[in-house]
């Protein structure tokens, strides 16, 4: 009998070793013995390469966003530090990567790559739905935000940031983050935000 757990550590293990050797290289068989069962136990949980691949990275989609959330909850504090925790967690957690991996998808595996983007996508709405609606019961943020736009604007801003095609000259990642991110921040903030967030660049100075 299949559970939950045990197919959570399968897919666990599975993105482990796409992130350590590719996902081209490896197969299902080094999948099989890196978890300890049978290749025939394993196809009790997937059809095949493809459909360990969608579900493995669903799987990682889901634990990552409810790290992320753990996340912004377990530091407590107000919508700005919010954005800041999340910026932390993903340059530490996401970033590199699941580019890569992307990547690959996107080359040698065309149909399953979208699905993953579009779960990015989601938890990315989802999270700056929820920080805009509590920066603006703060007062942090202004009160006449139009948050489906903000919200769709903003994850241009990152996809733009996170991918680097906002331009073809050279620069530092980690800068053009934190840049977009004050940006971001500048144009949504009250007065009383752009106090905080004044504050908080300059207690980094």
């Amino acid at each position: 009998m299949t559970t939950h757990s045990d197919s959570v550590k399968i897919f666990t293990v599975g993105v482990e070793l796409f992130k350590k050797f590719g996902i081209k290289s490896v197969t299902m068989d080094q999948i099989s013995v890196a978890c300890g069962i049978s290749k025939k136990t394993l196809y009790k949980y997937v059809n095949n390469k493809s459909d360990f691949l969608l579900k493995a990275f669903s799987a990682f989609a889901v634990m990552m966003e409810n790290a992320l959330f753990q996340a912004v909850e377990n530091h407590g504090g107000n919508a700005i530090d919010d954005l800041f925790a999340i910026e932390r967690f993903a340059e530490k957690h996401i970033r590199g990567d699941e580019d890569r991996l992307i990547g690959q998808l996107e080359r040698y595996y065309p149909d399953i790559a979208p699905n993953l983007k579009k779960k990015r996508e989601e938890i990315v709405f989802k999270m700056t739905h929820h920080n805009l609606e509590k920066g603006i019961k703060e007062g942090l943020y202004r009160k006449d935000l139009e948050v489906d736009h903000i919200t769709i604007l903003y994850y241009g801003h990152i996809l733009a940031a996170h991918e680097n095609n906002v331009s073809e000259q050279p620069t530092s990642l980690d800068r053009l983050r934190q840049t977009s991110l004050k940006y971001h921040i500048r144009g949504i903030a009250s007065n009383k935000g752009i106090k905080y967030l004044n504050q908080l660049i300059n207690n980094e100075e």
